[in-house]
């Protein structure tokens, strides 16, 4: 069987109901867990995976974290039975948009999954884009569900080579042992956690400048920040991690605050000046 491969917080449930619509009897997995960020390694093995959701909870906030790490556990289990399910007569296809999250995850499966699995690609920005013009999704969410079938006709084959060349790539970054990981001209990079710091301070001082704070002491709602930053960014990223690194600024003295951090909708903040 063809199993589709979807990564971060796809709609599986959705994709899956454009296959059975067109009478495709294809199995569809996603892989949850955002490898853009944290530590990497085999995400198949029980130690990595601990390993990662470890450092999400030294991420998230408390509010997240109570729902979020035990859904974590669940999804790891859910791709651990297919992945250990899988024989040579199966095949795999990886939905692929232009974002580290899921260039880091093609890496991934295609360095720990077995290379006698046949593996394809859609590359799914780039071929929405050539087909429908427009704008050019950045991830596989942002295409509507009437325009995801059309893009199985751009189905590339992932050859021997390209693969080895991917797996080069994965051992490099796993070498440079980061934290961050953003997609460049193509190609993942690892850069330093702080990376988005100052795009964030640069919306801070902005926002708390409006009128609308102004009249508020200059105090900002950090769901409004954050809200902004990810609007402006050209990388895709997920609002709890950039209230993470707005908490990091509060705790280097870069941020002032009032309200309960425990969730980013019970607290402003403010920059020094």
């Amino acid at each position: 069987m063809r199993t589709h491969v979807l990564f971060g917080l796809s709609l599986g449930g959705a994709h899956k109901m454009v296959l059975e619509s067109h009478q495709i009897n294809d199995h569809v997995v996603v892989m949850v867990d955002d490898l853009m960020w944290g530590p990497l390694g085999n995400v198949l093995s029980h130690h990595v995976q601990t390993e990662r959701l470890n450092w999400w909870e030294q991420v998230l906030n408390d509010e997240d974290l109570a729902d979020d790490i035990p859904f974590l556990r669940e999804k790891y289990r859910i791709f651990n039975e297919w992945a250990n399910s899988l024989t040579d007569n199966d095949s795999i296809l990886l939905w692929v948009g232009d974002n580290s999250t899921d260039y880091t995850g093609l890496m991934c499966l295609l360095t720990y999954l077995p290379k006698s699995i046949p593996m394809s690609v859609v590359m799914a920005s780039r071929s929405y884009y050539k087909r429908f013009g427009r704008f050019k999704p950045l991830n596989v969410g942002e295409i509507s569900l009437e325009k995801i079938y059309p893009l199985l006709e751009d189905v590339e084959l992932i050859s021997p080579h390209e693969r080895e060349e991917h797996i080069r790539n994965w051992t490099k970054i796993l070498k440079e042992n980061g934290s961050l990981r953003i997609l460049k001209n193509r190609q993942i990079q690892t850069v330093s956690e702080d990376y988005f710091d100052e795009e964030i301070l640069i919306h801070a001082k902005r926002l708390s400048r409006e009128k609308l704070y102004t009249q508020s002491d200059g105090f900002v709602p950090t769901a409004r920040l954050v809200g902004e930053v990810i609007g402006h960014q050209k990388q895709t990223n997920k609002d709890f991690l950039i209230e993470w690194r707005v908490r990091c600024l509060i705790q280097k003295g870069l941020l002032s605050y009032h309200g309960l951090l425990n969730n980013m909708r019970l607290y402003s903040i403010k920059p020094f000046t």
